[in-house]
């Protein structure tokens, strides 16, 4: 019997490595950054500005996500990302931006469908560049080829699966 393992391409791990992350993060010229609310207070996406600044990387922050993300905030993430000029994604906070980054990345791909289409279905890439960054530990969203969307018509959490999935890069600081 035989098993395959995906796997993140880069992961970038221990104490204050979101700081010596830099060209790491920087997957094109301008990100999307994808967090919530609260935590584009907090100090870790002070410190993801300031190291996408020191490398020339522009960026705009999508902080549409709340509590368990759905379709619609999909939708709207994929608009604001054609509208702002990105190339590329980061999310930063628990695993609902990063199931939210991924799903956008998805969107983006295949605007003609819902996300519903593609529940049972294996996800295909290439997709835009993603990289996570979690604030909280649990989820581990950051390495892992699925994501959890709620349909917000029928309230069904749907589990979209595929290798495409994977962030391109982790970043877990402590």
């Amino acid at each position: 019997m035989s098993y395959m393992y995906y796997s993140v391409p880069f992961i970038v791990n221990g104490q204050d490595c979101l700081k010596e992350a830099g060209e790491k993060l920087c997957l094109g010229k301008k990100a999307m950054i994808v967090t919530g609310k609260t935590v584009v207070k907090q100090r870790c996406v002070k410190e993801l500005l300031e190291t996408l600044e020191k490398n020339s990387v522009a960026c705009c922050v999508f902080t549409d996500i709340t509590g368990e993300p759905d379709d619609i905030m999909i939708e709207k993430g994929a608009k604001f990302y054609r509208e702002s000029g990105c190339d590329f994604m980061i999310a930063i906070g628990g695993g609902s931006p990063m199931d939210a980054m991924k799903a956008i990345a998805v969107m983006l791909k295949y605007p003609d469908y819902k996300l519903r289409d593609f529940m049972g279905k294996e996800i295909k890439g290439p997709l835009a560049p993603m990289a996570a960054i979690p604030t909280t530990a649990g989820t581990g969203s950051e390495v892992t080829m699925f994501t959890v969307i709620t349909d917000a018509e029928t309230q069904v959490k749907m589990l979209l699966k595929g290798a495409a999935l994977l962030p391109d890069v982790a970043v877990v600081d402590p």
